[in-house]
């Protein structure tokens, strides 16, 4: 009988320590290296930019050196931390141009700014996250507790399923947004053979850094959502120009032509993490949880019942809640930013039936993510946020037009009811946690459940706060910035 085995990683206590003065001035050579290319590509002060590189990766370092057990769980904070670096950086910015009492309008300059915004992601944030990841991952782990041909394997699936999604979109509207940014090959199947090697890669690189990491689907949808965005910085904006032998474009107007393939990044990234999680679930259910001492005390079926019920009730509430601002915007009486004749009571009506679906998918999603309200709290943010993408944005307009608009304009257009499923999303998580708890505790009242459940409880490390503050950041500024 194998040794139980836990779905999340345990963080040393000694993390930080073993990370050591080496770790930390390879965190400062590669943030300075970072500023540096940032620089070259988006031409700005080298000496300024790799000061700021530098800085960032000593404070990155020293502040979270215990907190990042793997790569992927460093990248997450290395995306996060850069996005706060470039909003105090901005911000300051702005200040400046405040006190001299410039006419340029604030949003103007802040999307002057928007090639900051690349570097601090792509070149200063990322790197040095994914390199503390792995230094932490190699001192305290070692190379045995990596699955290197499950990671590859249900990775590369995950992107092939994500990118047969994008189907109808590849053969009949001649759209590939995972490679926009590359331009047009000689021939269609280079064209379709260059999307599905991104599609593979992004999907293996994906399972190579948050197999540690990656725990229920609604986490994993987080994971991919995140992810996804660091790729339209990484790929469309950076390395696939470079490719295709033209010079890396960060600008605002750059990006504002690629806000489609954003949307598309994002949905992709959310399918990936769905599929994977689901690939890995399935992974531990036959060689893990088949061990009789990690079997819980309730069966699949009572706890798919309980989550569904917890989150219904959770939608049903959050809809509720969100009925003021959605009728203070008028999106009852408009479907996908389009007239829909429809009258605010069967408006109403509708976006519970909605709600209360929404919030039991939420409750299957994220059962057993997490204990804590403010945490629960976070996710029930992202979880509002994806489905503004996945809904107004994408499904709503695709069943009445038959296409999806994810031109920047429409984007704006629907940002009105971005706050109505922010709080939506915070409602149903935030009950949908009240009566997990309760469960929860009456499940503790078993010591050998308790045992299980302890096992199972993610550590205090998680980057749920960076990986809300990345996804929330930039999924609610970017719509702004490039509108």
């Amino acid at each position: 009988m194998g040794a139980p085995e836990s779905s999340s990683p345990s963080v040393p206590a000694n993390l930080g320590a073993q990370v050591g003065l080496l770790g930390i001035a390879l965190a400062v050579a590669i943030g300075g290296a970072g500023g540096a290319l940032a620089a070259v590509i988006a031409p700005e002060s080298i000496a300024r930019q790799i000061a700021v590189g530098a800085v960032f990766g000593l404070l990155f370092a020293a502040a979270l050196r215990g907190r990042v057990p793997s790569p992927g769980a460093g990248l997450i904070w290395g995306l996060g931390a850069g996005f706060m670096l470039w909003v105090i950086l901005s911000g300051t910015a702005l200040l400046f141009q405040s006190a001299r009492q410039s006419a340029t309008p604030m949003l103007g300059e802040a999307r002057a700014l928007f090639p900051e915004l690349a570097g601090c992601i792509v070149c200063i944030g990322a790197p040095v996250g994914v390199f503390l990841g792995a230094w932490s991952a190699r001192r305290s782990q070692g190379p045995a507790a990596f699955h290197w041909g499950r990671a590859i394997a249900a990775g590369g699936m995950a992107g092939v399923v994500a990118a047969v999604v994008f189907s109808r979109w590849e053969y009949e509207g001649d759209f590939y947004p995972l490679i926009s940014g590359y331009g047009a090959l000689d021939s269609h199947m280079e064209t379709v053979g260059l999307h599905f090697a991104v599609a593979c890669l992004i999907g293996c690189t994906f399972g190579m850094l948050f197999q540690a990491d990656v725990r229920n689907l609604g986490s994993a949808m987080g994971w991919g959502m995140a992810y996804g965005i660091f790729w339209w910085f990484l790929g469309q904006l950076t390395l696939l120009p470079v490719a295709a032998g033209r010079r890396a474009d960060w600008s605002a107007a750059r990006a504002a032509v690629l806000f489609g393939p954003l949307v598309a990044h994002i949905l992709y990234g959310l399918i990936i993490g769905v599929v994977y999680a689901g690939v890995d679930a399935a992974w531990r259910r036959l060689f893990v949880d088949a061990d009789p001492l990690n079997r819980k005390r309730d069966g699949p079926g009572v706890r798919l019942l309980l989550s569904l019920g917890w989150g219904a009730t959770g939608g049903f509430s959050g809809g509720l809640v969100a009925i003021p601002l959605m009728i203070h915007t008028g999106v009852f009486t408009r479907l996908a930013g389009l007239d829909s004749g429809l009258t605010a009571a069967v408006g109403i009506c509708l976006h519970l039936v909605v709600s209360t679906l929404l919030g039991a998918s939420y409750g299957v999603l994220f059962r057993g993510e997490t204990s804590n309200v403010v945490f629960g709290s976070l996710w029930g943010l992202v979880f509002g946020l994806i489905w503004w993408y996945a809904g107004p944005m994408t499904l709503l307009p695709l069943i009445r037009t038959g296409e999806c608009d994810w031109r920047p304009e429409a984007a704006a257009a629907l940002l009105p009811s971005l706050a109505g499923h922010l709080v939506f999303g915070l409602v149903a998580a935030n009950v949908f946690l009240a009566f997990e708890r309760s469960y929860t505790r009456w499940l503790f009242s078993d010591p050998r459940t308790a045992a299980i459940e302890a096992r199972r409880t993610r550590p205090v490390s998680t980057p749920a706060p960076a990986l809300a503050l990345f996804i929330l950041g930039l999924g609610v500024l970017l719509p702004i910035l490039l509108s």
